[in-house]
């Protein structure tokens, strides 16, 4: 992926989590949150090709993974017959205070809208 490892890109520390959305027909995953003044916030990840949600948490950030999991590789396998060496996709991690992922999406990019 070439990207640094625990690369941070997004940081939103004391947000409370507020609600999530998947649409099939868009290829969206949208994670609604409230900031720490109280403004809506939201993370709008596109052309997405898997997510998997472990828990709910208060987010304060989004990192890239670290290194590429089980998981990374099967949503790839998913929509490619063989991998090819150089791809769109990345995967992103929703981190808690502690810094540990409770959602993670494969996508090809995100937008980040306060």
């Amino acid at each position: 992926m070439n990207i640094e490892d625990d690369a941070m890109i997004e940081t939103f520390f004391d947000s409370q989590y507020q609600s999530q959305y998947h649409s099939f027909q868009d290829e969206t995953f949208t994670i609604n949150f409230d900031l720490w003044n109280g403004k809506p916030a939201k993370i709008i990840f596109e052309d997405v090709i898997g997510f998997c949600v472990l828990s709910i948490h208060d987010p304060i950030g989004l990192r890239y993974e670290a290194s590429p999991s089980d998981f990374f590789q099967n949503a790839l396998s998913c929509c490619f017959e063989n991998i090819p060496e150089h791809h769109d996709y990345k995967s992103y991690e929703i981190v808690d205070v502690n810094e540990t992922p409770f959602i993670k999406i494969i996508a090809k990019r995100y937008k980040f809208l306060e």
